[in-house]
């Protein structure tokens, strides 16, 4: 069981073993291993402290955009969606990465491109992108450390040829690459709500602590952050603007081993082979 004392986490795969836990077993009613698991992250919180300073301006994007007339009698022209429409309504807020459904948080973005690829456009499609400036400064937890790693990298080939133990910090450092990656990866509303579980006790664990946001990292572009405010009161819309979408760009990487069919002989073949 992981340790908050010490403090360390008992094996380099302990949030997977977390999140199968949560996700399966008991949500809402903590057993003991996910409470010590819980404790261990608090306990291992090094250096991740960042300002987000008032001023800050930071991008909103959701699908749609209204049309307008400026004038009667005149043509509608674009506009993006109004300063309510931009932010998340208590009523309708739906389910996230960091938030359960009806429980309302900011997402936003550092760069327009991150945000409005988060959305998942199709080309063509139209968007509304609002500028969000920060009222205050917000104590925020960096989680985008361990983006783009494997906590498989950190296992030591002794540990893999004769099961030698791993250091404390190698668990750690495999443990909180996957609770970064485990933010930062992409959501989609087909995706099965129970798979959200993990990073949304996470999110209020970080909330309780006293964090007013987290930081992670987008899986859209080199450069781009995610944010999340959990109080959408902490930012105001100062502008919205209406875009299409032009251009999309796919990457993508083989993940597995490619099979391949075997032909049949034909049963003459086969009788020839065995005389």
């Amino acid at each position: 069981m992981d340790d908050p004392e010490k403090p360390e986490f008992a094996e380099w795969r302990s949030y997977r073993e977390f999140a199968e836990r949560v996700r399966h077993q008991r949500r809402y009613v903590w057993d003991d291993h996910v409470k010590a698991f819980v404790r261990t992250v608090l306990a291992t919180l090094r250096d991740r402290d960042v300002t987000l300073r008032k001023g800050m301006v930071l991008f909103r994007a959701q699908r749609g955009i209204d049309y307008v007339s400026r004038r009667k009698n005149e043509p509608e022209e674009p506009t993006g969606y109004a300063a309510l429409r931009m932010k998340p309504r208590r009523s309708l807020a739906a389910e996230g990465r960091a938030n359960a459904v009806g429980v309302p948080v900011l997402y936003l973005g550092t760069t327009q491109q991150t945000v409005i690829s988060e959305v998942r456009p199709w080309v063509g499609a139209e968007v509304s992108v609002a500028q969000f400036k920060l009222k205050r400064n917000l104590r925020a937890l960096d989680l985008s450390r361990g983006h783009g790693q494997s906590s498989i990298g950190v296992i030591t080939f002794d540990h893999l040829l004769d099961g030698k133990p791993l250091s404390s910090e190698r668990r750690e450092k495999a443990v909180w690459i996957d609770i970064d990656n485990a933010f930062s990866e992409p959501v989609t509303k087909s995706d099965d709500a129970g798979e959200y579980v993990p990073t949304q006790i996470l999110a209020e664990v970080f909330r309780d602590a006293g964090y007013e946001a987290i930081v992670y990292k987008s899986q859209f572009g080199k450069r781009g952050f995610n944010i999340v405010v959990f109080d959408p009161d902490d930012a105001d819309v100062i502008n919205c603007a209406p875009y299409k979408v032009t251009k999309l760009d796919v990457s993508f990487k083989e993940i597995g081993n490619r099979w391949f069919r075997v032909k049949k002989r034909r049963k003459s073949a086969v009788k020839k082979s065995m005389r």
